[in-house]
């Protein structure tokens, strides 16, 4: 009832700012509530997302923990799978416990996009060919992610997402090449927005006692994740320092509290996750599909 009289100011919200927050009583209390919220603001939901923990009372399959991540380091933005080729349009996140710390910055990134300089322009208008290694000792498997032991079925579902694949010589690390947009034109806008996942990948963004360990182990081309540019060249490290520059200066905080959700536009604000102590139980949904393929570019 209460989504049936205001959606439409949601919807207005979403379109001028890029993220809504919405708070009643026992808005999160249950994964029911929550779950009945997220399908009226970004259904139709996604369902059974490898790179998130499912959170285990609910039967949907579509509410999911955030990603696991060190409670003691601060996650970096990122705008939701975009290093798929479906791309969530909205993402909601609502409130359990809070803990200490643990806050959800949002950045819009259409505003990000027109601080860069030229240069940094220049690369990301290409795009970003995100690469991993699944199935190292370090991060996920490819078991895990594609849900199978039977690489056929791998092999099939990488032709679908446009994915290039290649496996070592034992056939136990997969590593795939998906290339990308970074800017789009912002549906609601018509402004560009840097809607990617670069501080994820890129190994300039890790912490740099987190960079040292893994470099002791691999060389960076061996590194769990990375990225390059859509044509196939390096992104320089200046461009991820403008980046995090940028994201630092101009990201927004909400606080969090218990039965608070927040809906964000994925396609033009991205999201990160500071550090806490303490129990946090946050819930995630994501839906409203788009094919990437089909999003305006400048």
């Amino acid at each position: 009832m209460w989504w049936h009289h205001n959606s439409a100011a949601v919807a207005e919200h979403l379109g001028r700012d890029g993220a809504v927050v919405i708070d009643g009583d026992g808005l999160c209390q249950d994964v029911a509530t929550f779950q009945r919220l997220a399908a009226a603001a970004c259904g139709p939901l996604a369902r059974d997302n490898p790179e998130h923990a499912s959170i285990d009372d609910d039967p949907t399959g579509t509410i999911n923990s955030p990603t696991p991540f060190s409670r003691t380091r601060k996650l970096l933005w990122h705008n939701e799978n975009t290093f798929a080729r479906l791309w969530p349009r909205r993402i909601i996140f609502g409130c359990q416990e809070i803990g200490d710390g643990g806050q959800t910055p949002t950045v819009d990134m259409t505003a990000v996009y027109a601080r860069l300089g030229s240069a940094a322009r220049d690369v990301l208008a290409t795009g970003v060919t995100y690469v991993r290694r699944l199935g190292m000792d370090l991060g996920l498997d490819w078991r895990q992610v594609y849900r199978t032991t039977d690489p056929t079925v791998v092999e099939r579902a990488c032709e679908r997402e446009g994915t290039t694949w290649r496996w070592d010589e034992h056939g136990g690390i997969l590593t795939t090449e998906q290339r990308r947009p970074a800017v789009i034109l912002d549906p609601a806008t018509g402004r560009p927005s840097l809607t990617a996942q670069i501080l994820h990948w890129h190994p300039r963004a890790l912490d740099q006692d987190v960079h040292d360990a893994l470099r002791l182990l691999y060389e960076p081309h061996e590194f769990p994740k990375g990225c390059r540019r859509g044509d196939g060249g390096p992104i320089p490290d200046a461009v991820i320092d403008e980046l995090v520059e940028i994201c630092t200066d101009l990201e927004e905080v909400v606080p969090w509290k218990p039965d608070r959700a927040i809906v964000v536009d994925n396609l033009r604000r991205s999201h990160a996750r500071d550090p806490y102590s303490g129990v946090r139980r946050l819930l995630v949904a994501a839906g409203d599909p788009v094919d990437c393929t089909e999003l305006a570019r400048p």
